[in-house]
């Protein structure tokens, strides 16, 4: 076994980033190699649109982890916009998240929830996690921003985090006709955009623009990776 496949990897501003980032738009396999291997497939997927971000995502990776693996596009469907996946094997990463986070395999959207580690994890580990959850899964809410899911824990665990920041916002619960489901929803008050937009460390530079456009909020710029200074 190589040396980088028994690597302990650690919870820290990147790693809950990349946690944020898999929660919002990633896939953990909970299945074996093939029907020929039944040994367990530690696959995980990052599937987004905007191929610029999905690189940069790819690059924090490889500071964590050695994987070859790079941004490829996915077949496009119909008129859909050209999405982008990231795939990539690697037990300490997944363990990392399956076992030290307990993010599940397999089949989430209902049950994830933030993960008990972050919870309890300082300040500085939460920002970087809810930067990389929004990034992924959070944008524009009517006139506002926010987050939807489909699970009832990471609505009220998210806004549990935005709580500590003192970022103020709402929460709403809706119906969703076409599968007859229940989904989640948190909106950033008009007060807290500020607060929300200068208080996280974003990386998804396309969204930031955007963002900025329709609220012309002066942020302040980031740089390309996690390791911006306060």
């Amino acid at each position: 076994m190589k040396i980088h496949d028994i690597k302990r990897i650690k919870l820290t501003r990147e790693t809950a980033y990349l946690a944020g980032v898999i929660i919002g738009d990633g896939h953990i396999s909970n299945s074996c190699k093939s029907q020929d291997d039944k040994s367990k497939d530690y696959r995980i997927c990052i599937d987004l649109v905007d191929k610029d971000y999905l690189v940069l995502i790819s690059n924090m990776i490889k500071l964590i982890i050695k994987t070859r693996s790079i941004p490829r596009p996915l077949k496009k469907k119909d008129c859909r916009k050209q999405r982008f996946y990231l795939q990539f094997r690697n037990k300490s990463f997944f363990n990392f998240l399956t076992e030290d986070l307990g993010i599940p395999a397999g089949k989430k959207s209902r049950i994830v929830s933030v993960p008990e580690k972050v919870k309890n994890s300082p300040y500085e580990i939460k920002r970087y996690f809810l930067a990389g959850l929004f990034d992924t899964d959070g944008g524009f809410r009517s006139n506002s921003l926010g987050f939807t899911t489909a699970s009832k824990c990471l609505n009220k665990d998210t806004s549990n985090l935005l709580k500590e920041f003192g970022i103020d916002h709402s929460i709403d619960t809706w119906i969703n006709k076409n599968y007859s489901m229940e989904y989640y929803g948190i909106k950033i008050n008009s007060s807290g955009i500020d607060k929300f937009l200068n208080n996280l460390p974003f990386q998804n530079k396309d969204k930031l623009v955007r963002i900025r456009s329709r609220f012309h909020a002066g942020m302040p710029e980031r740089s390309n990776g996690t390791d911006d200074s306060d």
